[in-house]
């Protein structure tokens, strides 16, 4: 087929050896999302995940779930006057400041001065350009 001397049957079969494992470790990326993460809470260290809780992007609303077993929702319900900046209020009815960073991003609450980070370690929070949010 296509100069290659290999007959249909032979590339299909190649085929299907090839895109079977594709498709099997594609369908894991979803689940890689959830892995834990360094994350900060009022500069205190503690690894958390976040978990996206809608069907598709943007997504406003997710999950912030701490190893030690809390866990919170927090919804957008207002813009920010940057892009990479929004207003969450959490379950409990907190409002929070998120502003995002490479990846990362830092949420305060102005009401009780809390602040989480999330995807850095406190040097490395101390060192970016969320560095406001940790250096209490």
């Amino acid at each position: 087929m296509l100069g290659t001397g290999l007959s249909s049957s032979n590339m299909r079969s190649l085929l299907i050896a090839f895109a079977l494992p594709v498709m099997v470790l594609g369908s894991l990326g979803p689940a890689r999302g959830n892995q834990w993460a360094n994350c900060l809470y009022n500069n205190r260290s503690v690894d958390c995940r976040r978990t996206f809780l809608c069907p598709g992007a943007p997504c406003g609303v997710f999950r912030l779930e701490w190893k030690d077993g809390a866990s919170d929702v927090f919804t957008r319900f207002k813009d920010g006057v940057a892009r990479n900046v929004g207003f969450y209020k959490d379950t409990r009815g907190g409002e929070w400041m998120l502003r995002g960073f490479a990846g990362s991003f830092g949420l305060r609450n102005p009401a009780n001065g809390n602040s989480i980070v999330y995807g850095m370690t406190l040097s490395e929070c101390k060192q970016s350009m969320l560095d406001d949010f940790c250096s209490k």
